[in-house]
């Protein structure tokens, strides 16, 4: 009969004796979140200095809102964390939005109660001796927001939330302080059902003490533009987020691999040179892309017993996350662009615009502009047969939809 406790204690014991072998103590490419700990950032100097003058102009009164923009997994939420711990050094006020709050009346709301949670109350619970002078209005207030929700009481109208929040803003934060607004998966704004809530931000976004920084991906201020045109007056900065270089890249696991390597062990161990260099080849400068192959590599290197994380498993780490350049530009592309592709794809990779007019039943006009926009980030190709214009799929995006069944 099985003892499940001993069954346990075995299991874990082999475990760690696998990690070991590996001259590792953890696995250290678990998606830990930086939480103002900046010994796992790498790069982004051109993008921290953007940051930072905004920041520091804001101060003074020329205030600037941002778009932090870039695909999936580049390290936005990075960058809103950095800025969430600098703001706070500055003591500054700064709350973290969620976006599920779509409407006006539940963003106010919960602007609010971050701002009193996270910037009027101390560690302990209890009002900072800062603010007592308001301290009745300030806990009468937080009551009311206590549970806040779709649930908040009727008797709490958006007028009086409004009248409370001038209160917060101009008569308990100090002059010589900002509101810094951080705002992750901001494109969930771009929808109809949040009209409402652009329109707001029209006026709301042009208080001279309020710094708001948007984060979502490259078409996210075309989209929200979309919606609503005023808002691109509104986010006058846009900073875009590239791939990690394959210096930064390097660093990267470096980084981490230090922090949990054993004594003894050199370099990129348990990682053989050229499954570092499969590694940050096929992940294309994505920073969570990288972290999360090198976890797998080393969850297969501990199911197999080895001392030496080799390219054979870096690159079955990468199948089983399905991690290649075609999934990264399938994950780049806009949804109208991701359906053209795969209808390229099921036309054996090539077409012209009328050819896909057909399947996709849209039209030329439509269909011509999506590909020139796909042509100029490098995804296909184009040339002139006779009086038509071919598009083909680039070597990766055919890797990933075209399989050796539809070729034969």
């Amino acid at each position: 009969m099985l003892d499940p406790i001993e069954f346990i204690h075995n299991a874990s014991s082999i475990s760690k004796k696998s990690m070991n072998r590996l001259k590792l103590k953890t696995n250290p490419f678990s998606e830990k979140p930086i939480r103002g700990n900046t010994k796992f950032f790498v790069g982004r100097t051109s993008e921290l200095s953007e940051i930072a003058d905004i920041l520091g102009a804001a101060q003074y009164g020329s205030v600037a809102n941002a778009a932090i923009v870039g695909t999936k997994g580049i390290g936005k939420s990075s960058i809103l964390n950095i800025l969430y711990y600098a703001s706070k050094r500055h003591n500054h006020w700064v709350v973290e939005l969620e976006t599920s709050q779509i409407t006006a009346r539940q963003f106010l709301i919960q602007l609010m109660y971050g701002i009193i949670k996270d910037n009027l109350f101390s560690v302990d619970g209890t009002l900072s001796s800062d603010y007592m002078k308001h301290s009745q209005k300030i806990i009468e207030i937080y009551k009311r927001l206590s549970n806040y929700s779709d649930k908040t009481p009727v008797h709490y109208p958006r007028e009086k939330i409004e009248r409370d929040l001038k209160y917060l803003l101009n008569e308990v934060k100090e002059e010589n302080k900002l509101c810094v607004i951080l705002i992750d998966e901001a494109d969930q704004f771009a929808k109809r059902s949040c009209l409402g809530l652009l329109q707001f931000f029209h006026s709301f976004l042009y208080e001279d003490d309020i710094l708001t920084f948007l984060a979502g991906p490259p078409t996210m201020v075309e989209d929200l533009t979309k919606i609503s045109p005023a808002i691109r007056d509104r986010i006058p900065k846009i900073i875009n987020m590239p791939p990690l270089t394959k210096e930064e890249a390097y660093d990267l696991i470096k980084r981490r691999l230090e922090d949990s390597q054993i004594t003894g062990a050199k370099g990129y161990q348990p990682f053989s040179e050229q499954s570092i260099e499969k590694i940050i080849e096929e992940c294309d400068g994505i920073p969570r892309r990288i972290i999360m192959t090198c976890s797998e590599a080393v969850s297969l290197g501990l199911k197999n017993g080895v001392d030496e994380i080799d390219d054979e498993i870096a690159r079955n780490a990468m199948k089983n996350l399905g991690i290649s350049v075609g999934h990264q530009i399938l994950n780049h592309l806009t949804p109208a662009q991701s359906k053209i592709i795969k209808a390229m794809a099921e036309l054996g990779g090539s077409s012209t615009v009328t050819e896909l007019s057909g399947i996709l039943n849209n039209s030329t006009g439509t269909i011509g502009t999506h590909l020139s926009d796909i042509y100029e980030m490098g995804y296909i190709y184009k040339e002139r047969d006779g009086y038509n214009v071919y598009y083909t799929l680039s070597k990766e995006l055919k890797d990933v939809l075209i399989t050796k069944e539809d070729i034969s």
